[in-house]
């Protein structure tokens, strides 16, 4: 009897580890989000064009990517510029999105725009 309840113990343990790793998060997966993102995102909707993913890295945690895209802009500056004066040049950006089981937690302009609160990112003592 002892033996019958091990091995229902050890099915029971064995079932969960393949439930709780069965919602994986791929490579191409998270390459998907951060391209949807970017697409969405008031800088690249505006007037960007020409995306192209050049690096994507596993991090630490748990189904979390580092995606690389470069595309342009057609005009100078960040997120929607509805209204601004703008400069008519063509800019490239560099954007770095990290994707942590299927979700956006953080996107970046050439180091510098944070695309998710649409603000520059704080640098220094000020």
């Amino acid at each position: 009897m002892e033996k019958i309840t091990n091995i229902l113990i050890l099915g029971i343990l064995i079932a969960g580890c393949l439930q709780s790793t069965s919602q994986t998060y791929t490579k191409e997966e998270a390459v998907e989000t951060a391209k949807e993102f970017l697409a969405n995102a008031p800088t690249y909707k505006w007037d960007g064009e020409n995306m192209k993913v050049i690096e994507v890295q596993a991090l630490y945690c748990p189904y979390c990517w580092s995606v690389v895209i470069e595309f342009q802009s057609r005009h100078g500056g960040y997120g929607d510029r509805t209204g601004k004066i703008v400069t008519q040049v063509i800019t490239p950006h560099t954007a770095r999105i990290v994707v942590k089981e299927g979700k956006v937690i953080s996107a970046v302009l050439d180091e510098k725009w944070d695309e998710m609160i649409q603000d520059m990112i704080q640098t220094g003592c000020g």
